[in-house]
């Protein structure tokens, strides 16, 4: 179904007219959909406050973290929806979501927004390019597991900058949530706590990176150019 709308629609007619902003307005006044408003606390996994086969979420504010059978998948930033692509999946979930921050979310009956998808002459592109997108979060981290270790941590630092960095007033530096740890890091990134601790120390002797009580500070400037001369070396 999916290669068919490839030929049939534009993509950039798809991103603009069936995101996920697009979608969220859907549901909210959609009469054939609840929502109910709910926090996760820090550290809390969300199936331990809420029933994450029944449910979507769209994550208002906060950072989580979802993986599959204890292997990291991809890191959750405010304003995107979570586990929308399990709307026509009715098997048992496997994935599992923390919550590295107090996480806000709206949360909305999985079979309602089935309903709501399939009443819409074109629902199904909501489905579509969210699944595009995520297709392309997996690749590009199946890519990032064949780089050798160090490259894996300094695109980890890249990626995390422009998610949710913060930058200083000077422009130079970029702040890291305290939330990524060095053991969550490793998780992401593959490598044991030891190793982003011994790479990290690599970094920070180049200046490329500082810590300061626990938390990563990232040159972003000289960690873009470090990123491009690996890449020309591959």
């Amino acid at each position: 179904m999916y290669t068919e709308l490839d030929q049939l629609y534009n993509m950039d007619i798809i991103r603009t007219n069936f995101n996920q902003e697009k979608l969220l307005q859907e549901l909210l006044i959609s009469n054939l959909v609840d929502s109910t408003t709910i926090k996760i606390p820090k550290s809390r996994y969300f199936d331990t406050v809420t029933d994450t086969h029944e449910h979507i979420y769209y994550l208002e504010h906060g950072i989580a973290h979802l993986s599959y059978k204890k292997k990291s998948l991809a890191v959750l930033i405010d304003h995107q929806f979570i586990g929308l692509g399990t709307v026509l999946d009715f098997q048992e979930k496997t994935f599992d979501i923390q919550a590295y921050t107090e996480c806000e979310l709206l949360m909305f009956d999985r079979k309602q927004v089935m309903e709501l998808l399939f009443s819409m002459q074109e629902g199904m592109l909501y489905l579509y390019l969210y699944e595009k997108d995520l297709q392309k979060t997996l690749l590009e981290k199946i890519d990032l597991l064949y780089q050798k270790g160090t490259v894996r941590l300094t695109k980890t630092f890249q990626t995390l900058c422009h998610a949710c960095g913060d930058i200083s007033k000077d422009g130079h530096w970029v702040s890291i949530p305290r939330c990524f740890t060095i053991k969550r890091i490793a998780d992401m990134t593959n490598l044991s706590p030891r190793s982003v601790s011994d790479f990290s120390e690599e970094l920070i002797a180049k200046k490329i990176i500082k810590k300061e009580a626990g938390q990563f500070i990232i040159n972003h400037e000289k960690l873009n150019k470090l990123n491009s001369k690996n890449k020309k070396c591959n």
